[in-house]
């Protein structure tokens, strides 16, 4: 009980030490110059966060003593008659250090309150969460079959509108973290104005992001084209592969060497069948079109001169109008009034 009383009093020593530390520090911060801008209010409020999470963390150990100090302080020990004034020096620093901080609260909320650029910010944050659901309806996209260019450019919208809604993120978070340690309701119209205004923000922006991202995800199955990939037009010109020129010998040669590597060099510019290292030169569209729509067209003319061929009525079977190789070297004429006198 003796070592349990000893630690318990060094714990109450620590924490007292604590509490006036952060008591000096809290009046230092009370008498500072209120925040220019909301960059450095945002930094205050970190800072007032910190100092009430360390008091959450002690007020356990607080909770504790007063509940152990009732057993130590019936053994009339000296250790524990030193325990029973830490007890109350602890009590006293708690509630002067808890007052400090709501008080010091309370400057900050008006200071924000008077920090024109937490509403300027605020401001300029809707007019442009307006303006970036405006672009985003533009570039959505409602038919997937659309044209691969336009769908290509709806996508380079919705990239570079992510990237700025990121970009504003931080912004966003700063105004939600000041808001919730300072916008309090019931203090006025003014602080729930504020708060209503900065959870509209906060609402607005994490709802584009999803919107943004779902439409991004919607055109990754469309037949968006690749920038890196060559267009049809320059498939279309089949040019050529480069020619590796490579440079002759010095030394002499020979007729039939000279017509030997002359050969080599030309085979080696025109790729064949049989060499696989070398792909082949596209065809041109022209080339294309006119493989895949010859061979309908002459089926089609085919059909018409078959169709000529037919005759168009059973008089054109006819013996009179026949011309076969018996009758041939006659004249096949009609004479209206008879033939002529011989």
């Amino acid at each position: 009980m003796k070592q349990d009383l000893q630690q318990l009093n060094a714990d109450v020593s620590d924490t007292i030490t604590w509490l006036k530390n952060t008591e000096a520090e809290l009046e230092t911060l009370k008498m500072a110059k209120p925040p220019s801008d909301a960059q450095e209010l945002g930094l205050r409020v970190k800072r007032l966060k910190e100092i009430l999470n360390a008091l959450d963390t002690y007020k356990a150990l607080v909770v504790s003593v007063n509940a152990s100090s009732k057993e130590f302080l019936q053994t009339g020990s000296s250790e524990s008659k030193e325990l029973h004034e830490s007890v109350g020096q602890l009590r006293l620093h708690w509630d002067a250090a808890r007052a400090a901080v709501e008080s010091w609260r309370e400057g900050l909320r008006q200071s924000l309150m008077q920090c024109q650029d937490f509403h300027q910010l605020s401001q300029n944050l809707l007019l442009w969460l307006a303006s970036a659901e405006s672009r985003r309806q533009q570039a959505h996209v409602t038919d997937p079959k659309a044209d691969p260019q336009a769908l290509l450019r709806c996508r380079e919208e919705l990239l570079q509108l992510e990237k700025e809604l990121m970009e504003r993120q931080p912004q966003v978070n700063s105004l939600q973290e000041i808001s919730d340690s300072l916008l309090i309701k019931g203090h006025g119209e003014d602080y729930i104005e504020a708060e209503e205004k900065v959870h509209v923000i906060e609402k607005k922006l994490r709802r584009l992001l999803e919107q943004v991202s779902h439409d991004l995800m919607s055109l990754q199955g469309s037949q968006i084209p690749d920038p890196s990939l060559p267009g049809l037009d320059e498939v279309d010109a089949g040019d050529q592969p480069p020619v590796v020129c490579v440079p002759a010998s010095p030394a002499k040669e020979t007729g039939a060497e000279r017509t030997t590597k002359g050969k080599n060099r030309t085979d080696s510019r025109v790729p064949g069948p049989a060499d696989p290292g070398r792909s082949r030169p596209q065809r041109s569209f022209l080339s294309r079109v006119l493989r895949a729509a010859l061979p309908l067209q002459l089926l089609l003319l085919l059909l018409l001169l078959l169709a000529c061929l037919l005759p168009s009525s059973e008089e054109d079977y006819s013996c009179t109008q026949a011309n076969n190789f018996a009758r041939s070297f006659y004249p096949m004429l009609r004479y209206t009034n008879g033939p002529p006198p011989t």
